[in-house]
């Protein structure tokens, strides 16, 4: 992120943290359908704890899907386009066709581009800034503010 309160690019957290919430969401949810198959949940016959197996399986392939190619950790502003990368994805669209930003209190930020398409980024307690720049590059854009989310009092007053 760049420095000041106006920024062209934003990236979620470090490797290390972005490397950690992948494996996460491969891990967790295996490590919870082998959890119920050793029977830590209390379920007493053998086909109810086996079914722990494939439910695990089947979450931990899903967020792992959503980890890597739909969960973008990078967003930067270049030649009048918003540019995201995921881990495996990335993709660009002009900032003409950039209609709203909502950052939400589940720590992700979505933006919604003119065709209805949503790019789901990682974080909103740091973004600020970028959507800042955001607003500043394109000023069309609606930034919401949702209810039960902090935003700095400085992007409320630079309206």
């Amino acid at each position: 992120m760049d420095d000041g309160r106006t920024a062209t690019s934003y990236t979620f957290g470090s490797l290390l943290v972005r490397t950690a919430a992948v494996l996460a969401a491969f891990i967790a949810p295996m490590a919870f359908g082998i959890a119920g198959a050793a029977g830590l949940f209390g379920a007493d016959r053998v086909w109810q704890r086996i079914a722990f197996v494939p439910i695990g399986f089947v979450i931990g392939a899903v967020y792992g899907y959503l980890a890597l190619f739909r969960i973008a950790y990078r967003l930067r502003i270049a030649d009048s386009r918003l540019h995201w990368q995921a881990v495996l994805r990335g993709g660009s669209a002009p900032l003409a066709d950039v209609r709203q930003v909502v950052p939400h209190p589940k720590n992700y930020t979505t933006v919604v581009l003119a065709d209805g398409r949503r790019i789901h980024a990682a974080g909103v307690h740091d973004v600020w800034p970028f959507l800042d720049g955001l607003r500043r590059a394109a000023p069309h854009i609606r930034v919401d503010q949702p209810m039960g989310l902090w935003t700095p009092q400085w992007f409320r007053a630079e309206r």
